[in-house]
């Protein structure tokens, strides 16, 4: 290991000593740098050697993100052992949109245990943005250094070819075992990755004649889906764009999208008869359900390999176990792949509590309440654009959110807005005392859905507005029209 002392050429002394892999890189040091010293802002930056081997470098050779000329390096290429050889080597570090100045020097070469090959932060002092020498937190430095180590691993894998063709294979062999005769939809399946420490909640689905395949759910972000689909009656037609998951999908010819049925064939395989193609899906709240990625590809390989597993256990005679409400059994994976015994995994649910999440001033309470109650019925929520746009911070698709207010009876639009971003509680309020500030008179009820009803309680409260839980018809009757009209117009 590299060890570095890394210290601001401002006073006080304040600086950073960095355990950095042998291979490193300049823009890993780059971005250890910046982490290190929580310097959020800044682009990049530029090094000048000052010492190589022990000598002064006269050459003033540089090493730049950005290279001014061909005599200047490309950071990229450079290893940071070529340049800090003996202890003392030096070079300045300039970070191009702050100024800031350091002092890099090598302290020494540090043998380390192979599983310890990380860049880590081992000492500090001081603020580089107040100037104070004062105690640092050199667990966060290392939290947000590992947080960045994570992103870099998940966009090298996101980069990474997804292996198609053996997924395609072990689902064509799921497909053939007829999960769904063995497992009903809401017999979830956990299976536990051990070591890797991940669970995913598994539904076949088929067992009703309909559609065919696995629902798969993490448990941090998608058994929330999950939960709303097996305990909650009458769903939310926009329950689809608020799903996460990822699914298998076993359907007719002219089901498939182009791009599927390119896959198929591009990896050499074909299928014949009703319910025979595949077809996969990542889904992700607030957006376009996609192809998964190489990360959920492996998932999926992983997922359907246990799942030919159990449903040939289930063949052979094991029982579904009697549960109770959120609680589930789960097959726990071993390190040479096999199953364990299963356990009972109980989530614990607690019910969503909502508080007023709107800043809202006693004289603007006030204000309100001196504006004159009339007959006026309104119909208010919150939904999804039944169609995506592109957006550039993602590479998905996003459906974009409307907040609509509107007379009920006549369906004249009185208010809306559209963003693009999920749903939630604190926008549904921001939008409907936007809407309320708005009008010139207290509307006598407001009509809202089942799902934005508890969201807006508490501000409803403070502002003494009544809100009936109800049917909305004004709002579909819009809805319809808007289906059909161009975003753009919109």
């Amino acid at each position: 290991m590299i060890q570095l002392h890394i210290e601001s050429k401002k006073k006080p002394k304040i600086y950073r000593k960095l355990l950095l892999p042998e291979e490193s890189r300049f823009d890993l040091l780059d971005e250890l740098l910046l982490l290190s010293f929580d310097l959020d802002d800044a682009e990049y930056v530029n090094f000048e050697i000052v010492k190589k081997d022990g000598q002064v470098s006269a050459n003033k050779e540089k090493i730049l993100f950005l290279p001014d000329n061909d005599m200047d390096l490309d950071s990229e290429e450079e290893l940071v052992i070529k340049w800090f050889r003996k202890s003392g080597d030096e070079a300045i570090g300039q970070v191009i949109n702050t100024n800031e100045l350091f002092i890099i020097r090598l302290d020494s070469y540090v043998q380390l245990p192979m599983d310890s090959e990380k860049a880590i932060c081992i000492a500090g002092a001081g603020d580089i943005h107040t100037g104070k020498l004062n105690k640092i937190s050199i667990e966060e430095i290392n939290e947000r250094i590992a947080a960045r180590e994570m992103e870099r691993i998940i966009d090298f894998l996101e980069s990474q070819e997804p292996d198609y063709l053996t997924l395609l294979e072990l689902a064509n062999e799921l497909k053939k075992l007829k999960p769904w005769q063995y497992l009903e939809s809401n017999e979830i399946i956990v299976i536990d990755f051990g070591d890797m420490n991940d669970k995913v909640l598994v539904s076949v689905m088929g067992a009703a004649g309909g559609e065919f395949g696995l629902m798969v759910f993490d448990l941090e972000h998608g058994y929330d889906s999950l939960a709303k689909i097996l305990f909650e009656k009458n769903l939310s037609s926009d329950f689809s764009y608020s799903l996460n998951a990822l699914t298998v999908n076993f359907v007719d010819r002219d089901e498939l999208e182009p791009a599927d049925y390119q896959l198929i064939k591009g990896c050499g395989l074909t299928y014949r008869g009703k319910k025979n193609w595949i077809q996969f899906r990542s889904y992700l709240e607030g957006t376009h359900p996609e192809r998964p990625n190489y990360i959920e590809v492996e998932l999926l390989i992983d997922v359907i390999n246990t799942m030919i597993n159990i449903t040939e256990i289930r063949k052979d005679g094991w029982q579904y176990p009697q549960v109770g409400a959120h609680e589930y059994p789960a097959f726990k994976i071993k390190t040479d792949g096999e199953l364990q015994e299963i356990y009972l995994l109980k989530l614990q649910i607690s019910k969503p509590t909502f508080e007023c999440y709107e800043e809202i001033t006693m004289f603007e309470k006030a204000q309100y309440k001196k504006k004159p109650k009339s007959a006026l019925q309104l119909e208010y929520d919150l939904f999804y654009m039944p169609f995506g746009v592109e957006m550039e911070q993602t590479n998905r698709y996003v459906y974009p959110i409307v907040g609509i207010l509107v007379e009920r009876g006549s369906n004249l639009v009185i208010g809306h807005e559209v963003v693009s971003m999920p749903k939630t509680p604190p926008m549904a309020q921001s939008f409907f005392w936007a809407f309320l500030q708005g009008l010139e008179v207290r509307p006598s009820k407001i009509f809202v859905s089942k799902e934005v009803r508890p969201m807006l309680q508490p501000l409803a409260k403070i502002l003494g507005v009544e809100l009936v839980e109800s049917e909305l018809p004004g709002i579909r009757e819009v809805r319809k029209f808007m289906k059909n009209m161009p975003m753009d117009l919109f």
